[in-house]
């Protein structure tokens, strides 16, 4: 691994992976964490304030494919030219659990049955014209602690014209390239915290080597200015940067010096 932060010490990143994989083994607490992530400190708060978007960060690695989720897709209305339309295409015939236009969604899901919809999908995702309103419809089951974000799809190429009419297009091919993408890589979502957690790896399907190489990919993508507005969103330079399961300890895998030296200082209690 190599990045300007010196992730290069193998050493020290795979030890650290290597423990967490130990203790998730034998430790009875853990045995329902299922994924391990990244967590990075930064020198300044990201800044960023009720952002419901997750943002993709490409990964060397893949994480899954659709194939192995439930997918929900949320449309504008009416969804049944989408529906026909993908459901008939070889490309996306069989890529959706359901679809499911905003006003059903509404209408079918409330109170206790959206317990039930947060269990029966893993992924949901929504065209771009209507994924604002989600967050009212699916509430904090869905967006308290940015648990099951809906993702944001284009379900065609068009240029959406202020003040004209669209004819609705779909095209399979280009919402299946979509829905590959988020789930190989992972993703994001900005906040008003200088600290991100991001998923880099999961726990009996990814080598210590695959999640070493996500861990660079993550921190080069969030780290580099080029990469925005997606990426390059960290303020301050990385001042830490930890692995973690759900419930486990964070374990460092890298300190800025000077983080280092001012802890040399702290007198002790």
């Amino acid at each position: 691994m190599s990045t300007n932060l010196k992730l290069n010490k193998k050493k020290n990143v795979q030890q650290a992976l290597e423990s967490l994989i130990h203790v998730h083994e034998v430790d009875p607490k853990l045995v329902n964490d299922k994924n391990v992530h990244v967590q990075i400190t930064m020198g300044k708060k990201m800044g960023i304030t009720k952002d419901y978007v997750p943002r993709i960060i490409p990964l060397s690695s893949k994480m899954t494919t659709p194939s192995q989720l439930n997918i929900l897709l949320v449309t504008k209305d009416p969804s049944q030219f989408y529906k026909e339309t993908l459901s008939n295409d070889a490309n996306t015939s069989e890529m959706f659990k359901e679809i499911i236009s905003v006003k059903n969604l509404k209408k079918r899901f409330r109170g206790a049955k959206l317990n039930q919809l947060y269990k029966d999908f893993d992924l949901i995702v929504a065209d771009f014209r209507v994924h604002h309103l989600l967050p009212a419809i699916l509430g904090n089951k869905f967006y308290n602690s940015n648990k099951k974000l809906p993702f944001v799809v284009k379900l065609s190429r068009a240029e959406k014209l202020r003040f004209q009419k669209q004819k609705e297009e779909c095209d399979p091919k280009y919402v299946r390239a979509q829905i590959r993408s988020i789930c190989k890589n992972t993703s994001y979502v900005p906040n008003n915290d200088n600290l991100v957690s991001v998923k880099i790896g999961i726990f009996g399907k990814h080598t210590v080597e695959e999640m070493m190489e996500n861990i660079n990919d993550v921190v080069t993508f969030l780290s580099d200015k080029s990469k925005k507005p997606q990426g390059g969103v960290i303020k301050g330079g990385v001042s830490s940067v930890f692995v973690k399961s759900s419930n486990s300890a964070s374990l460092p895998i890298y300190e800025r010096p000077q983080e280092i030296e001012s802890k040399k200082q702290l007198p002790l209690l």
